[in-house]
């Protein structure tokens, strides 16, 4: 009895090894398989991320383009504006220069006589520049009024 206690245990112990063989084997693939996956999940999202990159990358090219057209047109069109006010200016004070330059003068005239009050009360040294600043005013649309 004690013979077939001890072959029982040996076939046991075979068994439970051959079982302990298959599972570590079994672990051992299971694990292969998974490393293969993470492996597999790694190189795509190193792709996806590759192409994510170039797309943005792409993208921002595409902005600064944009940007740069948008810029270029945005002076293009503030110069095109800019000409036609200017021509239509033009258009409308045509022989009209002496008129216009008469009341700017008038204005600066009505201007200087309100601040004459505070022209009196200036100090010699003061009330001098601002006669001098006058008087270059005046000669100012007087040599306007000859050229035109």
């Amino acid at each position: 009895m004690e013979i077939k206690i001890n072959n029982l245990k040996e076939e046991m112990t075979k068994n439970q090894n051959e079982m302990l063989n298959r599972i570590e084997e079994t672990i051992k693939t299971q694990e292969e398989i998974i490393m293969d996956m993470i492996k597999k999940f790694n190189e795509e999202f190193y792709q996806h991320k590759t192409n994510v990159l170039a797309e943005l990358e792409h993208l921002k090219n595409q902005q600064d383009v944009l940007k740069i057209s948008y810029t270029v047109n945005e002076n293009k069109l503030l110069d095109k504006i800019e000409k036609i006010v200017l021509k239509k200016v033009h258009a409308k004070i045509d022989g009209k220069q002496n008129e216009i330059l008469m009341k700017f003068w008038i204005d600066e005239l009505k201007q200087i006589i309100a601040d004459f009050d505070k022209l009196k009360q200036l100090k010699p040294k003061e009330f001098r520049l601002q006669l001098n600043e006058i008087s270059e005013i005046i000669a100012l649309f007087k040599n306007k009024m000859k050229i035109e």
